[in-house]
């Protein structure tokens, strides 16, 4: 046994120098100070939000507003914790079962450490809690038990989020199963914000007052733990949590068994051979455009692009997010009754075309070469130059992100939504200058953080560590051409003022861009065994 606690602590031990090393550059001076300063910024931010919540809960005088506000932070902790990572496409660290499965350990020890695992998820809200956990003992109307009703809850959310995640594991393996899944969370995630914006607070306030006295308050997990922690000890609430416990140990550890006897290949297989016949006329005419329009080897390069990126299940899922999440976050802004609302309702498209190209950055632009893996040698044997293979990439993403736009412009108009139609090749003038910068910075983080990816995996992210602390940075800073053109706009009150600015920043743009391709094609050829042995490696036992 003691044998057997040794291994689980080994593979804790190596999980966090595994995270500490990728995220922070490893050996790279440069990829320490930019993962440090990036870390300092965002758990900056939410070590202030638990500052707030240590001295803001003291401050609460009476039983029940305390109980209310507790309830509230800790349902908006809840949705954080179990739907973020979903809206961001990635479920932190976990296990990869099918190298552990080999190693005697027993099942539940694997599931204790996956659990562990799932802070990796809720970092952030673990910190607030802890900051709420304070306020709660320095509070003078809550005795010193009450915090401790904290304990149960963040047990609850690790046990639900670890069965989410196994659950959506093996959902998104399967085909056209994922999109539905996918889709069901954009209604779910949207169903909130349609309610507040279609109902408005003062007509739910009528309709409580009206029949809340009738429906009785159900202990959810949220209400129980705010009750118990606010001082209203009582039984109900605390069987309540307990219970709430139990079932999410239930449904985490029986979706973890059901997930060391799955086999993603056995899937694969399945849906390979179900769908042996090969649908030709118009699906070939969209994949075979590159190679008719574009000189070999050229558009055969971007043809194999089109065809791989559409058969990653990563890629698809990221596609999909970006014009469906993209509406859902800005469409309560922009909703009323009168259909539009300002600022948001004239340029939906605008906004909504931008958070799909950063979105896309996570697949198109900053590891362009991660789904290749392996497959990079060819480019270093073939007769082909790199420069060839990095342009017809950068097409590949060019191509994409402006289809992306055309779905986002055809659905905003289905719905019938009011804006300016000038807006339509604004929003694409603005995604594209937004673009050529990402394919700038992205071929240089390509060719000197290069990452293996594995493309049937939905939920793993495709960028290194360090280019995820970067982004932080770079976003803002590519984001000036595009303000200063809106800003023109507004000073000169004229569009011609807009679109000339904004032909200037297409010509840094561009030159940005050719310097970077200059740069990044020499560091590919400099930097040869680095990236093969990058992009060769294995993902180990913790993805």
């Amino acid at each position: 046994m003691n044998f057997l606690n040794d291994q689980v602590r080994a593979i804790l031990w190596a999980q966090f120098k595994g995270i500490y090393n990728k995220f922070s550059g490893g050996g790279s001076s440069s990829g320490r100070a930019v993962y440090w300063i990036s870390s300092l910024v965002w758990y900056g931010g939410v070590c202030f939000l638990a500052f707030l919540a240590a001295t803001g809960i003291p401050e609460i005088s009476t039983t029940t507003t305390l109980a209310t506000v507790v309830t509230t932070g800790l349902l908006a902790a809840t949705v954080y914790w179990q739907f973020v990572p979903v809206m961001l496409a990635t479920t932190g660290v976990s296990l990869d079962l099918r190298r552990l499965i080999v190693y005697p350990i027993l099942p539940a020890k694997l599931f204790v450490i996956e659990v562990l695992l799932r802070l990796t998820t809720g970092a952030e809200v673990v910190l607030i809690i802890i900051g709420g956990a304070v306020g709660l003992i320095r509070s003078p109307i809550v005795p010193w038990w009450g915090a401790l009703a904290l304990i149960p809850f963040c047990a609850f959310n690790l046990l639900l989020s670890a069965g989410i995640r196994d659950l959506l594991t093996r959902l998104l393996a399967r085909r056209g199963v994922r999109e539905v899944v996918v889709f069901g969370f954009v209604l779910l995630s949207a169903l909130p914000q349609l309610i507040v914006t279609f109902f408005p607070p003062d007509k739910w306030k009528g309709l409580y007052q009206q029949y809340g006295s009738r429906i009785p308050d159900f202990p959810w997990p949220w209400r129980a733990t705010a009750q118990l922690a606010a001082g209203g000890f009582a039984l109900l609430p605390l069987l309540a949590l307990l219970l709430w416990v139990a079932i999410a140990a239930w449904f985490g550890y029986s979706q973890f068994q059901r997930g060391l006897r799955w086999d993603a290949a056995e899937v694969i297989s399945k849906e390979r051979s179900t769908s042996s016949v090969r649908v030709v006329s118009l699906a070939e005419a969209f994949y075979q455009w590159p190679s008719r329009l574009l000189p070999d080897p050229l558009g055969i390069l971007v043809e194999k692009e089109i065809r791989s990126l559409i058969r990653a299940p990563r890629f698809r899922l990221v596609f999909f997010m970006g014009f469906s999440f993209g509406l859902v976050i800005w469409l309560p802004m922009i909703l009323g009754r009168n259909g539009t609302r300002g600022v948001f309702g004239e340029n939906i498209l605008v906004w909504v075309s931008l958070y799909a190209a950063l979105l896309l950055g996570e697949v198109l632009f900053w590891n362009c070469f991660g789904f290749d893996r392996t497959a990079a040698q060819a480019y270093y044997v073939m007769p082909v130059t790199l420069s060839t293979v990095l342009i017809a990439k950068n097409i590949t993403a060019v191509f994409f992100l402006l289809l992306e736009v055309t779905i986002v412009t055809c659905v905003v108009l289905a719905l019938r939504l009011k804006f300016p139609l000038y807006k339509i090749p604004e929003a694409y003038a603005v995604t594209l200058l937004l673009c050529v910068f990402l394919l700038a910075m992205g071929n240089l983080a390509s060719t000197h953080f290069p990452r293996p990816v594995d493309a049937s995996q939905s939920w793993r992210r495709s960028s290194s560590g360090k280019v995820q602390g970067m982004l932080l940075l770079f976003y803002p800073i590519l984001a000036i051409p595009v303000a200063l053109a809106y800003l023109a706009r507004y000073a000169f009150d004229s569009h011609w003022a807009f679109y000339i600015v904004l032909s200037s920043a297409f010509v840094v743009a561009g030159m940005t861009y050719w310097v970077s391709l200059d740069a990044s094609v020499e560091a590919a050829d400099k930097r040869r065994e680095a990236i093969l042995s990058a992009l060769s490696s294995g993902e180990g036992p913790i993805s």
